[in-house]
């Protein structure tokens, strides 16, 4: 597992980055890159989630048109979505989604230099991770992310960013990132949200 990798190594074969793991309580799912034909999976997960958890995610929609329309045009070499996958209620039920993409973002890399902390593209993932609220504070981040931080560290990058920042009013989810070693280095206010910039040094 600790072999070096290319993205175009994943393309060819994203069983590459496929992991058995287990939450906190024990319960074990499978880690893995999303593939083409888990759009209906994928679509009954965004349905599923609460308007909370949908509040505090934005890279994109949360509903089965952009699952299909992601599964569709799957691009590894741009964004490197991870799944993890509990056999019930249904065989490969998404529980959590990990959204990776390859470098940054424009604000995300402006606000840095702002923050005095710039950023290599070249060196970098941008993250943005989501929990079915059936999951959340059992653990199944806490499986899956570090499963997630060796597949970045075996594509040859040295920096996690999370994807605009973290909601300062969501204490769980920063606590989730500094138990794995973000840290912060900027604040910043958008749509009237105050917000934290984090950042994992791998």
């Amino acid at each position: 597992m600790n072999d070096t990798l290319t993205l175009a190594d994943v393309t060819r074969d994203p069983s590459l980055l496929t992991a058995a793991l287990h939450t906190g309580d024990g319960t074990p799912f499978t880690g893995r890159a999303l593939l083409a034909d888990d759009a209906p999976a994928l679509g009954r997960y965004f349905d599923g989630l609460s308007q909370a958890v949908r509040d505090m995610y934005a890279p994109h929609p949360l509903n089965a048109e952009h699952a299909s329309q992601m599964c569709g045009e799957l691009n590894y070499e741009n964004l490197l979505p991870f799944l993890a996958l509990i056999d019930a209620p249904l065989p490969q039920d998404v529980a959590a989604y990990f959204l990776l993409h390859i470098g940054l973002h424009d604000g995300d890399r402006r606000r840095y230099i702002d923050h005095g902390h710039p950023l290599i593209d070249e060196q970098c993932c941008t993250l943005a991770p989501c929990v079915a609220d059936a999951w959340l504070s059992r653990g199944l981040g806490s499986g899956l992310f570090p499963h997630v931080a060796a597949s970045v560290r075996r594509l040859g990058h040295k920096r996690i960013v999370l994807w605009g920042g973290v909601r300062e009013d969501n204490p769980r989810a920063q606590h989730f990132y500094r138990k794995f070693g973000f840290r912060h280095v900027g604040g910043f206010a958008a749509g009237g949200v105050s917000n934290l910039d984090m950042v994992l040094d791998l």
